[in-house]
């Protein structure tokens, strides 16, 4: 994506990204308001635009690839994808290596960064 060295397609396949995250984010919206009615919220918006922004997001992620389909739309997802092989062992199931804390703490002193007071959860 990168390397074409066009800032017009660089921008093209971000806004595909974004709109990849934005749809996840107005479809879980959707999905919490009607499986867990009863949580607070700081404010409520009104249903129909989560499902608005939704079938926005889904036409402007489905119409550039029915439009012009390129590896690169192939590359984000598969890009989007690697994320979830790191996230599903270190975030949701909190697999912690050993070594992990001796390069965080090497970052932090590299980058100067001030560690917490608190031990992580």
């Amino acid at each position: 994506m990168i390397v074409s060295g066009n800032i017009g397609s660089l921008i093209d396949f971000f806004s595909f990204t974004a709109w990849i995250f934005y749809g996840g984010a107005m479809l879980a919206l959707i999905v919490m308001r009607f499986t867990q009615k009863n949580v607070p919220r700081p404010y409520k918006v009104n249903i129909c635009v989560p499902i608005i922004v939704l079938l926005l997001s889904v036409y402007l992620v489905v119409a550039p690839i029915v439009d012009n389909p390129q590896m690169e739309y192939l590359y984000a997802g598969m890009f989007i994808f690697a994320g979830l092989i790191f996230y599903v062992p270190f975030v949701h199931y909190k697999l912690q290596l050993k070594i992990m804390r001796k390069i965080t703490v090497f970052f932090q002193l590299l980058l100067e960064v001030a560690p917490t007071d608190q031990p992580p959860d």
